[in-house]
């Protein structure tokens, strides 16, 4: 892998727009740090979430990498004594968030390592990956510091996960909601909520009022109502969290109520990931890992098998065992596990950028023949920039350099053609949408320019741009004009009703 630039370099020499977009990004992570942690953004998102922090890191190294291992240090504030460390650490500020302390409610269960507030789940364990890549760029006594100071916590978080969330010793880790997958709407987990929908939503819907919902909620003001979650979903989604609050938000017990329980496929390959990227952190720091620890990791890795059918990876469901078969870009996460064999990555790069999820800008979140395929909906089509970095980092260490670059071409196209910093992109015209300002955007656009092999990566996406054909075998003409796909740029939603709102943070 191209390595990074120095950590003591200045800005890498770049052309003058690129100049001015990196210059934009950072502005826009000062802008919303909030002093020792960093936002998603000025508006929908005030707080601090997991998986966001862990990106923004990634970017901010380039920055400045003290602020980032700080960053990465500031998650096990939110530390439960279970290990769990929470998707959200709610921030000591005014503005308002839809699912903030008064839905949680955690006080009446635990305290966090610092008093914080919390989230009662989790989220994509990528602290270890960020982790790592922030060591990168520190000298040798500072990142044994930093190892230092996180190990007795990433450990616990790992143990969680694999005891706490596996406590048939099946392999693979279940999640309790959507939000834990970072991929709220994502149409398995849409599917597996459905059931549970509360009494009221149905009747409404069955009246024809769905649209009433939405009088009841102050989060839907920010961005266009089509541009994220239903309130039928996000209603929903609320109720899971009573559930999980009355549960006490032990596995044990949630396991006895009506909560959808998920075994997550990105998430799981994301876990797969982070256990590597733990026992080279913990080798290095000199830390032995326990064995029962290390046994969990190595089921963890084969237990992937089991979410592979036909042509793709899915989500299973925990309490059947049945696979839940909606093809997502959570499928292909398995490429950044490193658990695809190799005789299966060739159909599946070709599958990633074919015009399904492909169309113009890739990759989608679902596929653009999906009857629940929206490009403007949160995870129902949008192209997501952390998900596009994980599948780049995955090919690139399958061998697969002219798909990883080409990836990582689109993604510059994006930012550049938008000039701003989006929660997500259209992948029918590459506009933006969701809020703007988005720190992880900013970050993984700075770990983007400042890449070695960027002049070659700025050719390919001049060659995109072009229309001429591309490396990894899909003509952009075609991704342009495919009629089915881009007919397909409006939808009800996989829980139906017409208003749509926001959900939770990417």
């Amino acid at each position: 892998m191209p390595a990074p630039r120095s950590a003591g370099s200045s800005a890498p020499t770049l052309p003058p727009d690129l100049q001015s977009l990196r210059a934009t990004a950072v502005e826009v992570l000062r802008g919303n740090d909030l002093g020792d942690v960093t936002r998603p953004s000025p508006t929908l998102y005030p707080h601090q979430w997991l998986w966001d922090s862990c990106f923004i890191a990634i970017g901010l190294r380039h920055v400045d990498p003290a602020r980032a291992a700080a960053e990465v240090l500031s998650l096990l504030r939110g530390q439960w004594p279970n290990g769990m460390i929470p998707h959200v650490i709610f921030a000591e500020v005014d503005d308002f968030y839809h699912a903030g302390p008064q839905r949680w409610r955690i006080d009446r269960v635990t305290t966090t390592a610092s008093g914080a507030l919390s989230t009662g789940i989790t989220q994509p364990p990528m602290i270890a990956e960020a982790a790592l890549r922030v060591g990168e760029m520190l000298d040798p006594k500072a990142r044994a510091d930093f190892y230092r100071a996180l190990l007795p916590g990433l450990i616990r978080f790992h143990e969680f996960l694999h005891f706490e969330r596996d406590p048939d010793d099946d392999g693979l880790v279940t999640l309790v909601h959507s939000w834990e997958s970072g991929m709220d709407n994502t149409p398995p987990w849409m599917e597996a909520t459905l059931p549970i929908t509360p009494r009221r939503v149905n009747v409404l819907k069955r009246l024809g009022a769905a649209e009433a919902l939405d009088a009841m909620r102050r989060d839907s003001k920010e961005v266009p109502a089509e541009e994220r979650l239903t309130s039928a979903e996000l209603f929903t989604l609320y109720r899971v969290v009573r559930e999980l609050r009355r549960s006490g938000y032990a596995f044990r017990n949630i396991r006895e109520t009506d909560v959808p329980l998920v075994q997550d496929v990105a998430f799981n390959a994301i876990l797969v990931r982070a256990d590597d990227h733990l026992v080279e952190i913990a080798a290095e720091a000199g830390v032995t890992l326990s064995k029962r620890l290390t046994r969990q990791m190595r089921r963890c890795r084969e237990a992937m098998e089991r979410l592979w059918s036909s042509s793709t990876y899915y989500s299973c469901d925990f309490r059947t065992g049945e696979l839940l078969r909606h093809e997502t870009v959570g499928g292909f996460l398995p490429l950044y596990a490193g658990v695809v064999p190799e005789e299966r990555v060739d159909a599946l790069v070709k599958a990633m950028t074919s015009p399904r999820y492909w169309p113009r800008y890739g990759v989608a979140s679902v596929p653009a023949d999906d009857p629940v395929f929206e490009p403007r909906c949160y995870w129902q089509g949008p192209v997501w920039i952390n998900i596009n970095w994980l599948l780049a980092d995955g090919l690139e260490r399958y061998g697969r350099h002219d798909a990883a670059r080409e990836l990582r071409a689109n993604v510059l196209n994006l930012i550049v053609n938008s000039g701003e910093m989006f929660e997500y992109y259209s992948p029918l015209d590459g506009s933006g949408a969701g809020s703007n300002s988005f720190s992880w955007t900013a970050a993984l656009l700075l770990d983007l320019l400042a890449r070695e092999d960027l002049p070659e990566i700025q050719a390919e996406a001049a060659r995109m741009a072009s229309g001429r054909p591309g490396v990894a075998g899909v003509p952009d003409a075609r991704r342009a004009g495919d009629d089915a796909v881009v007919g397909r740029s409006a939808g009800s939603g996989i829980l139906g009703g017409d208003g749509h709102a926001a959900g939770d943070a990417g």
